[in-house]
């Protein structure tokens, strides 16, 4: 059990093997519907993109028809079924007493179904011949035709008879309605007790093949799917209806015996291919081939190259029913999407959709697979003709073009209602966000429109719709009116140049004015759709309230800056060294500016004249004869604002007293002098 969890864990980890990029690409032959035109892979691709996760999982299952024909219509459409498989009850439960009525019958009931799916169905039959024969269920229906086995036709009439069948028995199935054949069956055994046996061509692996590649065409070229199967071939494996069966051969073995014959089928062209619910001991002894990524992904797909589709046989058979029973009742359809199978051949598309939805949402399977596997489905569809350019067609209000006039302030907008039974004159309502209509247009031929909006100063989210079920709304956004470039230079600088103002400097009339015009500046400069003209008229009001500020009447007194500035104008700037010299110029020049300035406060005099004071105590004097500077005492003790008075010693007086005293210096020493050399002279 703890290996079989390892197991689980790896395939859901990894998922599907990625076969290539998302825009998948095919290079079948397509047939395609009279006046139609060929739909490309890069339009399936466009049309997977736009389909749901459940309607692309609906796509990969195959059912077995239910004998409710309104459960079977219901279902189609709900759970978006890619195929149904029809059995011999589907046959035998038609009215009809005559051939004519019971072949009617049935095929109005194929086309019931057909009805109901919005994408086209594969229906599916095990039409082999012989004992696996569902024509022969109801003889009316088959004209009372006989359908024998390819063994008992390759002994009557060898491979010509037996092509020579496939070919009419397709041509029959496609006249009933159905498009897809599980046949022909491809396995080989010498052991005529096998189960299989009867169904096969009856020779070995090497004619196996041979038949395979010749009856392939035969029965594709009536315009119908064929399937090769049992993938990787049963041999004397017992039946897995019932069972569960375990094939010990290696897998050299098989690649020389059991899939010479599915080789010859994929080099055929082979349309699908079904995997067995056999054991392959030699390449995965745990899982069935059918739910084993060893056998589908990496063998199938990747080592024989298989392009085609895939198809699980039944997952209700007995070998998968005990499987599922014997390991927890594992979902098995969610381990065969992860094997790499394109489609599942289940009756529990009801819990089997969303157990593999919420595998994809949790990440143990991939929605890109997911998809690679829905391209291969309408692939074959596209194939057989099934498909449609308008059935692929997603119906909607398509915007093609917004067409801009600044100078007319408009838009106009051009589109296509997608809708093939769109009834020109039909009208198109457009609305705006919240909800009112704002414009309406008329729908001509092929589905154009077109019509105009004002522009406005914002950007207008539209909606444009039929209002009719189905047909899917397209939203637009029209560009707001370009306008030009708004300049707030100027208005930015003078609000910039408010915040220096001070409030108590003015009077309250003038600052009231100020802050009024202010407040509106700023207003402009937040408001983004604001234009040039409001923006100029902004600075025009501004400009006038700061010309109209009004200074309030404070007295000042500016007498000791005048009497600092005179005492310092009589200095000789030759006596004192240049840098305190050039600190004084500085601090008089600033003086005399606010001794001019008739705003000047109070506070800005009394400034200037602690800075000039400063400067002029500052003075030094050139170098004296000891080498020594000397600076010049200045000092007022009387006021700080009034220069002079008995204390003050300024630098002219200074200077008088030092060459009185060099002066008495020279006579002291011209005396002393004198008086040595009269006493050397009496001696």
């Amino acid at each position: 059990m703890k290996k079989f969890g390892k197991r689980v864990a790896s395939i859901l980890g990894c998922g599907v093997l990625l076969l290539g990029s998302i825009g998948l690409s095919s290079s079948a032959s397509v047939a395609h519907a009279a006046g139609d035109q060929p739909i490309s892979d890069a339009e399936l691709n466009q049309y997977i993109s736009k389909m749901s996760l459940d309607e692309k999982i609906g796509q990969m299952f195959v059912s077995r028809t239910p004998q409710d024909t309104a459960q079977a219509r219901a279902d189609v459409a709900k759970y978006h079924l890619g195929g149904l498989i029809v059995y011999g009850a589907d046959f035998t439960s038609v009215e009809g007493s005559t051939p004519e009525a019971a072949q009617a019958a049935f095929k109005n009931k194929l086309q019931s179904f057909q009805d109901s799916a919005k994408l086209p169905l594969l229906i599916g039959v095990d039409q082999e011949g012989g004992s696996v024969s569902r024509l022969s269920q109801n003889p009316l229906i088959a004209n009372g035709r006989a359908f024998p086995s390819p063994q008992a036709l390759f002994a009557e009439g060898g491979m010509a008879k037996v092509t020579q069948e496939a070919q009419q028995v397709g041509t029959i199935l496609k006249n009933l309605g159905i498009n897809w054949n599980y046949a022909p069956v491809a396995d080989s055994t010498a052991d005529t007790d096998s189960f299989i046996y009867p169904r096969t061509i009856g020779q070995d692996y090497t004619a196996t093949a041979d038949y395979i590649s010749q009856v392939v065409p035969a029965w594709q070229n009536t315009g119908i799917a064929a399937t090769v199967k049992h993938f990787p071939g049963y041999g004397s494996a017992v039946d897995t209806h019932t069972d569960f069966a375990v094939v010990t051969k290696s897998e050299e073995a098989f690649e020389k015996e059991d899939l010479l014959p599915f080789k010859a089928g994929i080099d055929a062209g082979i349309d699908s291919i079904m995997i067995a619910h056999i054991v392959m001991q030699s390449v995965d002894p745990v899982y069935p081939a059918s739910l084993s990524k060893s056998v589908v992904t990496d063998l199938l797909r990747d080592k024989l190259g298989y392009k085609g589709l895939i198809i699980t046989d039944a997952l209700g058979m007995g070998a998968i029913t005990k499987f599922a029973a014997s390991h927890n009742n594992v979902p098995v359809d969610v381990l065969a999407v992860a094997a790499g199978n394109d489609c599942i051949m289940n009756d529990d598309y009801a819990t089997a959709i969303p157990q593999i939805h919420e595998a994809v949402t949790n990440g143990q399977l991939s929605e890109q697979a997911i998809d690679q596997h829905v391209f291969r489905i309408l692939s074959l569809k596209r194939k057989l003709g099934l498909l449609t350019t308008a059935q692929l067609e997603t119906k909607q209000v398509r915007v093609d073009n917004v067409a801009y006039d600044q100078a007319k302030k408009t838009a106009t907008v051009s589109g296509t209602v997608v809708d093939s039974n769109w009834q020109t004159g039909e009208p198109l309502t457009v609305k705006d966000d919240q909800g009112h209509v704002v414009a309406t247009a008329d729908v001509g031929a092929g589905g154009k429109f077109n019509f105009t909006i004002p522009l406005t100063a914002k950007a207008q989210q539209l909606t444009l719709t039929t209002g009719l079920p189905g047909i899917e709304d397209a939203q637009v956004t029209i560009e707001p009116l370009q306008v030009a470039k708004v300049d707030k230079t100027a208005l930015q600088t003078l609000v910039n140049q408010g915040t220096a103002y001070v409030g108590n400097d003015y009077t309250s009339d003038s600052w009231g004015k100020y802050q009024v015009a202010l407040a509106a500046a700023n207003q402009v400069l937040a408001d983004q759709e604001a234009t040039q003209d409001a923006v100029d008229q902004a600075v025009q009001t501004l400009q006038t309230a700061i010309a109209g500020l009004v200074k309030t009447n404070v007295q000042t007194n500016k007498d000791a800056l005048q009497q600092l500035i005179e005492q310092v104008l009589a200095y000789d700037a030759k006596r004192y060294t240049n840098s305190t010299w050039e600190k004084l110029e500085a601090a008089l020049a600033v003086a005399k500016k606010v001794l001019a300035d008739k705003n000047a406060t109070q506070p800005v005099i009394d400034h200037a004249v602690q800075v000039l004071k400063a400067a002029a105590i500052g003075l030094e004097t050139q170098v004296n004869g000891a080498g020594q500077q000397k600076k010049v005492a200045f000092a007022d003790k009387k006021s700080p604002n009034k220069v002079g008075g008995e204390n003050n010693v300024m630098p002219r007086a200074g200077e008088k007293v030092v060459n009185g005293l060099v002066i008495l210096g020279v006579v002291l020493i011209l005396t002393t002098a004198g008086m040595i050399w009269w006493r050397k002279a009496r001696d």
